[in-house]
């Protein structure tokens, strides 16, 4: 990822009133857009500009080609509200965050995200790194609100077994069980993106607690009941693989 500054400069201050809207507008856009990334901008008011700092995929992920509709028409709506079009410089690369996918062809994706993650949760399926959303076909109308929307959901329940307090039980069982709302959402997605780009899409099933290491290499797969236990870990992280249902899992933490 990248951190870059965002500058607008107030080009009719009389009509700064409206900025507020057709700013957070603009980045309420290009989140759902997949070309930020998380919803947190600081923004700061210096010598006639607005400084709004940012999170990017990769270092030209601003670039107007990747601009569509809804991010055209907010940019747009900053005249009306006495604000220039945006001005992007890049202030340097994250070092603590996953670098954005380069490869030339992905033979999978997979969704996937936790509660710490910033980055894109679509994943290469080959080296695991994310994929920017707008290097697919929408998967929302004009944007990708239907996969920001499933991560924010997945991130909160993530916390809440992971805060181990309130909610705790609530929480796991949607990121693990494949008939809870979360994971239908989640495998709706999987197929939207794998219909539209011809890639297979896998989605992961979190698995917290089980009896013993044994019995979780027994286990099938929860959809069409066929063993599914992988030889060789994929990506440190999945033991279990359904090509059929394109689901992934891992071995119990507990008993790991």
């Amino acid at each position: 990822m990248f951190t870059a500054e965002v500058s607008i400069q107030i080009q009719q201050p009389e009509h700064e009133e409206q900025s507020d809207h057709a700013i957070n507008t603009l980045l309420g856009c290009l989140r759902m857009n997949g070309q930020t990334l998380g919803n947190e901008w600081p923004i700061a008011k210096k010598r006639g500009h607005f400084l709004i700092y940012v999170m990017l995929p990769k270092k030209d992920s601003m670039e107007p080609v990747f601009h569509k509709k809804y991010v055209q028409r907010s940019i747009q709506a900053l005249a009306s509200a006495g604000l220039a079009s945006p001005v992007v410089k890049i202030i340097g690369e994250d070092p603590y965050s996953a670098s954005a996918d380069n490869c030339k062809q992905r033979r999978s994706f997979i969704l996937f995200t936790n509660y710490v993650s910033v980055e894109s949760p679509l994943r290469c399926g080959d080296c695991f790194s994310p994929v920017p959303l707008y290097e697919i076909p929408a998967t929302n109308d004009e944007d990708y609100c239907n996969v920001i929307s499933w991560q924010s959901d997945y991130q909160s329940c993530d916390t809440l077994q992971m805060n181990c307090s309130t909610g705790e039980r609530f929480g796991t069982s949607q990121i693990s069980r494949l008939d809870s709302s979360l994971s239908k959402r989640g495998v709706e997605i999987c197929a939207a993106i794998e219909k539209s780009t011809g890639v297979p899409t896998y989605y992961y099933l979190y698995r917290s607690n089980g009896r013993s290491s044994h019995q979780e290499q027994k286990r099938s797969c929860p959809s069409c009941g066929k063993s599914w236990l992988l030889d060789k870990q994929l990506h440190d992280r999945f033991d279990f693989l359904c090509e059929t249902c394109r689901l992934l899992s891992n071995i119990a933490w507990n008993v790991r």
